[in-house]
């Protein structure tokens, strides 16, 4: 392909800017699914518990005959955003929304290793600490990476081919459903702009890693409009649609959303040059005619690329990622400007809004502090991802607004059990988020809270007010009625974006918690064996096996192993666990 050209002004407009409002009586949604590590388990169920909940409402108000009690409003999923672990989620939830699939509650036996539901057995029954520890990447030469991703290979793999024996219509989702992806690009976008100093203009280069794939999913027997030019097109049927990737593809992308950096294999992905072309900022203006604010196409430059004297560069883009959270850890502008455009706004105000943000986050709340002090090299490594990680969370401006109560176009769902919030609430947060990879009783407990506190935020926060346009269709009985209407302090009266209705009425319940579930020396002999097969890997050594070398030199690989369970065990205390 010839040096590819930015897209012209109507183009910009067409994919950017203009989007079509929601249509009458309509709520759109677009959903954010952060960052989790082992913490996967509380975005699954609270996921599982959404779709449970919009399919009975959805069932009763499309039946031939719909009862006058159920709400007669729409709200359309419209988006998909994910990173690292919520990019798995995202992942596996774009395929599973095809079929009937059971959802898991506590009523369901906690010994069953496949219940029929892809993300319940994702992350309670797959994805596993002895599995990351086993040494089978090392024997094949094949060692990148300080834990085994074969484990996370089969579990995505599973996800993105799931599959049940019946199909299931959901007039809920959007026509297509869409789902970005964040990644942490190694490679790079290069980009050049033009800078001006002094009376003379010059070039300065610079290059991009914080990186996302687009991807528009087309349901069995439901329309599916031209594709954006910037999206990969993924399908159930034998029907071809320009674009179209296949699923195992998809899965590659899914686990380079996921791989934490050192921790988990990099993963290489290839995509066609032509979606670069696609990229672009909004230069403020200062509210006159003369300087509007715009939106500008950011021109790659692939220079390093291009051969020959057409400057032809090669028609698809290869290159090797690392975890999406690196760089963005909480997706919400590429949310948020999928409902609105790149120059809009999402009515705020309950009375009006018509759009919203609703972010999962396993880790919303109170953070711990790092150091004040100098540390010595191998101590400054957790710190450092840690503060990365935490600095990609959020932007100030989406942490306030998505706590203001006020605000009907941002929402969050955290963890919350009696009364603790945040990460301390689950089972799997110690240990950086690793813990509960190490026990299933920990990861389980996750996913139903997560389901637990999905229906309490429906009932009692994702709510409008009851003057809001879109309940006008709502008779002025079931506006009044104590199974919807919530009033507040002020007398104000609000109803439910998403009604409780059938099953999703039903209380959820949770586990026990689990303390007393996890012995961190069942696990010793795992890691003795790993440090020990990396210090005798003959390969091409590295960061990574001069690391296990260090440690093995230091500590021997009791200490090594010493070092892990002893941080295991002061996660299980500060928990509340052991």
């Amino acid at each position: 392909m010839g040096y590819p050209l930015p897209p012209s002004a109507e183009q910009i407009q067409e994919y950017f800017v203009n989007v079509p409002a929601p249509a009458a009586n309509t709520f759109e949604i677009a959903l954010v699914l952060g960052g989790t590590v082992a913490a996967g388990a509380y975005t699954a169920g609270a996921m599982d518990f959404l779709v449970e909940a919009l399919d009975e409402w959805t069932s009763l108000r499309n039946a031939a005959n719909p009862d006058p009690s159920v709400p007669p409003h729409r709200t359309i999923l419209k988006l998909i955003t994910g990173t690292s672990g919520g990019g798995v989620c995202a992942g596996v939830l774009a395929r599973a929304l095809a079929f009937d699939f059971p959802h898991v509650t506590r009523a369901t036996d906690p010994t069953l290793t496949e219940t029929g539901n892809p993300l319940y057995d994702l992350w309670v029954n797959d994805l596993s600490l002895n599995g990351f520890l086993t040494t089978s990447d090392i024997a094949q030469k094949r060692f990148v990476s300080l834990l085994n991703g074969a484990t996370i290979d089969a579990a995505a793999d599973a996800g993105v081919a799931f599959t049940a024996p019946n199909w299931r219509p959901r007039s809920w989702i959007a026509d297509p459903l869409r789902v970005i992806l964040t990644l942490t690009n190694l490679f790079g976008i290069p980009y050049l702009t033009k800078l001006s100093a002094a009376a003379s203009e010059f070039e300065e280069s610079f290059v991009d890693h914080a990186d996302f794939a687009r991807f528009g999913v087309v349901y069995p027997g439901r329309p599916f409009p031209q594709p954006r030019p910037d999206e990969f097109v993924l399908s159930f049927g034998t029907d071809r649609f320009p674009q179209a990737l296949d699923w195992p593809s998809f899965g590659e992308f899914a686990k380079g959303t996921s791989a934490f950096p050192l921790g988990f294999p990099a993963r290489s992905l290839v995509r066609p040059m032509e979606h670069y072309r696609w990229r672009t900022a909004v230069l403020p203006g200062d509210g006159t005619a003369a300087f509007p604010t715009t939106v500008q196409p950011l021109v790659p430059d692939w220079a390093e690329l291009a051969s020959g004297n057409g400057q032809t560069v090669p028609s698809d883009y290869h290159f090797l990622v690392v975890d999406g959270g690196a760089t963005d850890n909480e997706p919400i502008e590429l949310a948020r400007t999928s409902l609105s455009g790149v120059l809009g706004r999402n009515p705020r105000d309950a009375r009006t809004a018509n759009r919203g943000v609703l972010l999962i986050d396993p880790f919303a709340g109170e953070t711990g502090l790092g150091p004040a002090s100098p540390l010595a090299l191998p101590q400054l490594v957790w710190p450092i991802v840690q503060g990365l990680v935490q600095q990609t969370r959020y932007d100030t401006s989406d942490i306030m607004l998505a706590l203001d109560d006020t605000v009907s176009s941002r929402f969050l769902i955290a963890p919350v059990s009696a009364s603790v919030s945040g990460g301390k609430a689950i089972a799997s947060a110690g240990f950086g988020a690793f813990i509960g990879f190490a026990c299933r009783a920990f990861t389980r407990y996750d996913y139903l809270l997560g389901r637990a506190n999905a229906q309490s935020y429906l009932k009692r926060t994702f709510l409008l007010d009851a003057e809001n346009p879109i309940f006008d269709t709502w008779p002025a009985a079931l506006k009044n009625s104590p199974d919807f209407r919530v009033v507040d302090a002020n007398g104000r009266a609000f109803l439910p974006i998403i009604p409780l209705m059938g099953k999703a009425k039903i209380p959820e319940s949770l586990d026990a918690w689990p303390k007393g579930k996890l012995d961190p020396e069942s696990y010793r002999d795992a890691i003795e064996n790993r440090f020990g097969a990396l210090v005798k890997y003959e390969g091409a050594g590295g960061l990574l096996s001069g690391v296990a070398a260090w440690a093995i030199a230091h500590l021997g690989q009791k200490g090594v192993a010493d070092l892990v369970i002893d941080a295991m065990g002061k996660a299980l205390q500060d928990w509340k666990l052991k």
